[in-house]
């Protein structure tokens, strides 16, 4: 039976006007949806740009603390409290045992290198990464925990009976340096995510390394030395390059550190001790060549660039004094920066007084390594006390922080 005409008048009616809602619901709901997605967009972009301005704000920002030298001389009194760091002994592997335990103090992970060599079972190194915006570009800073003892002058390398040494200036002096780097960078993310909702990462990738097996092992060795620096250089992963090597091995004894009556009285002559930076060679690269490095134009070109970054910081921004800090090419090797150099990746050592090797006619290399008297109190001694010691290995350690603030603000290049 069909309606009557009314009803189905009001019943299309009321599917027309039912439709006329859908309609308007649909586009009020795409409005909505595309209203959302350009709040959403603007916000992201905002958020984005606020990043942005932060992070410019940031470059533009110096560092906002400093090394503490206080806390690098209180752990060369540690490492040197554990005795006589020869490889391959209980001082030695208890000294390691306190590297990684205070790397994971800082919140490192930190990698053991493990390797053996003819005369030592037990050598490692140990390494904390702070990841970078490029995980294949690293930065290195080394120093090395081990240490020896034997005969300096005449017949060098004859070990003898009571030959022992605490290792206080070599090379506690560098691995306490590279703990406190290692602690700075930790503290600077930490300031940065307070003060500017920021996740700081360098431009570069961190590496902190503590050397093993630096030392060579006396006239009787049946092999070299440089072991621990050379396990990390040829065990690198497929793609890394290393983008600096900076090498702490014995400083601390250097500007502005006056020289003492004990030194005086052995010859030196001069006002302070030196800060030497021997760096990838600009000019002279006989004693790389000599032993096979085939020396290109962009390793010439890297060498200048690290020397005039070093100047730069030390010089310009720091305004140390260029007749006491001394950046200088590199012509002997004799540290773990060899390995580096050898390889055609650019690379500096800081150094400070230094026994045996005259450097421009320099009176005071005299410093007490491989020897019963490279101690904690023979350096008080040697520096004029504990807080001169201190101001010495400050100024080390505040060029290296520029370094690396360089680096997280995106200076360094």
């Amino acid at each position: 039976m069909p309606l009557p005409i009314a009803v189905e008048d009001t019943i299309s009616g009321f599917k027309f006007e039912s439709r006329h809602k859908m309609a308007i619901f649909s586009i009020i709901v795409v409005v909505a949806f595309i209203l959302a997605s350009i709040v959403t967009v603007f916000f992201y972009w905002i958020d984005d740009y606020g990043e942005q301005l932060r992070e410019e704000e940031l470059k533009n920002t110096p560092n906002p603390t400093w090394p503490n030298a206080t806390l690098v001389v209180d752990d060369i009194e540690s490492l040197a409290d554990f005795g006589y760091r020869k490889i391959d002994t209980v001082a030695h592997a208890n000294a390691g045992d306190f590297i990684q335990f205070r790397f994971e103090d800082l919140g490192y992970e930190v990698e053991i290198q493990s390797f053996t060599t003819e005369l030592c079972d037990d050598c490692r190194n140990y390494v904390a990464t702070m990841e970078g915006e490029n995980p294949d570009s690293w930065i290195v800073v080394g120093g090395h925990y081990d240490a020896i003892c034997y005969s300096q002058q005449f017949i060098i390398g004859i070990e003898y009976p009571g030959c022992t040494s605490e290792g206080a200036y070599d090379d506690a002096t560098g691995t306490a340096s590279v703990l406190e780097l290692a602690r700075l960078m930790k503290e600077w993310q930490q300031l940065a995510w307070d003060a500017f909702g920021v996740e700081l990462k360098p431009q570069h990738t961190w590496k902190f390394a503590a050397w093993d097996y630096e030392e060579w092992q006396g006239s009787g060795s049946p092999e070299g030395a440089g072991y621990g620096s050379e396990t990390f250089v040829t065990t690198l992963p497929e793609g890394v390059e290393i983008a600096t090597y900076i090498n702490l091995d014995m400083y601390g004894l250097n500007w502005p550190v006056e020289t003492q009556l004990a030194s005086q009285l052995t010859g030196c002559d001069e006002d302070y001790y030196h800060l030497y930076l021997f760096t990838s060679p600009v000019d002279d690269w006989s004693y790389y060549e000599d032993r096979g490095l085939n020396v290109t134009d962009d390793m010439r070109e890297e060498a200048e660039q690290l020397q005039d970054r070093l100047g730069l910081v030390l010089h310009d921004q720091l305004n140390y004094p260029t007749e006491w800090v001394v950046v200088l090419d590199d012509t002997k090797g004799n540290s773990d920066h060899y390995n580096f150099i050898s390889r055609g990746w650019p690379a500096t050592w800081f150094r400070g007084m230094h026994e045996y090797l005259q450097e421009e006619d320099d009176t005071c290399e005299q410093s007490p390594k491989h020897a019963p008297s490279d101690r904690v109190d023979v350096l008080y001694t040697l520096a004029g006390g504990r807080g001169s010691l201190e101001a010495g290995m400050q100024t080390g350690l505040n060029a290296l922080a520029l370094l690396m603030w360089s680096d997280i603000t995106g200076n360094w290049d």
